[in-house]
């Protein structure tokens, strides 16, 4: 006889030459009854199928004795003992042993990148004002003082070592045939004149009168941008190229200085101070014309931008009211062009130095103020 059948097991193969049919414990539940004598007893049948399936599909330790009350232990098949947990073998959550699961390095903080940030900034900051104070602040200077020096060149009054000889002639007129003035301006001065002007009286006549060089028309305004010229120019003599300047207040301090007086030299040539009308009529230079204007006539000389202006005046009373005419002829002056465009170079560039000095200064305090504990 062979071996014993796993399914038919305890029963042997028959003797006999007879087929078995084997039959499932589902099988015996369909109602034919024909086959029943020939298979093993439904218990037995059942208790075999349940030890192949608890051997496959159930764990160990799962199976109750009332569900298999004959089934003897079976090897456990532990799943852990072929396939290696993957909390120790592929870095499950909370593991830290592994070749894979080595902890990377803990991010820096928010607040800790900021400051990082910020001390670079602040460093940056720093290298580039000493580098201003050091270097900047003296090259522009010098740049400074040679557009300077040429502007006081173009003056015609003696100014740093310019003589000041310089003499201009103009014509000056007012259509049609109202005015007519040929003057001679030498320096700041206006050192010969004729000087023609219609008077609107009852009858139309003409005003005549002079200049001498004996007596000159004085324009204060010239010598005032001049001496104000000066005064910038001094400002940048005082600082020794060798100097090293420490903060910024020194050097805005100087800066501040000069551009205050290109300010004022500029302003006095652009924007005349016109002295009211009684003023003028009792001033030195009306006083010097030969001969002397009647008392309800005055004249005037003055500086406006780039050009030379001359105004006649004729006051009327009406109802006891004083008011004026005027009349008025102009004239463009070369080197009143090219002194304020120099004037204006200076004041661009000085400017720009010190805008450069302040933003530093404004990133200084900005962040001081914002590392400043805030009350409450």
């Amino acid at each position: 006889s062979s071996g014993s059948n796993w399914f038919t097991r305890p029963h042997s193969r028959r003797k006999g030459g007879k087929k078995v049919k084997v039959t499932f414990s589902d099988q015996l539940d369909t109602g034919d009854t024909s086959s029943v004598a020939s298979t093993p007893s439904p218990s037995a049948s059942a208790q075999h199928r349940w030890r192949y399936l608890e051997q496959i599909f159930i764990p160990s330790g799962s199976v109750s004795p009332e569900a298999a009350p004959n089934s003897r232990p079976l090897p456990e098949f532990d799943r852990a003992s072929s396939v290696r947990q993957s909390g120790t073998s592929y870095g499950s959550v909370g593991s830290t042993s592994g070749p894979y699961n080595r902890r990377p390095p803990a991010p820096r903080k928010v607040g800790q990148k900021m400051a990082d940030c910020e001390k670079e900034e602040a460093l940056n900051l720093q290298v580039e004002f000493e580098w201003v104070l050091h270097e900047e602040v003296h090259s522009v200077l010098k740049q400074l003082h040679v557009i300077l020096v040429e502007c006081a060149h173009r003056f015609p009054v003696p100014l740093y070592g310019n003589e000041g000889k310089k003499q201009d002639k103009f014509v000056l007129t007012a259509a049609p045939e109202q005015l007519k003035c040929i003057v001679t301006l030498t320096g700041d001065s206006i050192t010969h004149a004729d000087i023609n002007f219609k008077v609107q009286r009852q009858q139309q006549q003409i005003q005549r009168t002079s200049i001498t060089q004996d007596y000159p028309w004085k324009i204060q305004q010239v010598q005032d941008a001049a001496n104000h010229l000066q005064q910038a120019i001094n400002h940048i003599d005082n600082v020794d190229s060798a100097y090293h300047f420490k903060t910024s207040d020194e050097v805005l301090h100087i800066l501040g200085n000069i551009l205050g007086a290109l300010q004022r030299g500029r302003t006095s040539l652009v924007v005349p101070r016109k002295k009211p009308i009684d003023e003028l009529m009792k001033s030195r230079n009306m006083k010097a014309l030969s001969p002397n204007l009647p008392e309800d006539l005055a004249i005037s000389f003055y500086i406006q931008s780039h050009k030379l202006i001359f105004v006649a005046y004729q006051l009327t009373n009406f109802q006891g009211t004083m008011k004026f005419d005027s009349c008025q002829a102009e004239c463009s002056v070369p080197w009143l062009n090219e002194v304020l465009v120099l004037f204006t170079v200076a004041l661009q560039l000085c400017q720009q130095l010190k805008d450069k000095v302040g933003v530093w200064v404004d990133a200084h305090i900005s962040r001081h103020s914002a590392r400043r504990p805030r009350g409450r």
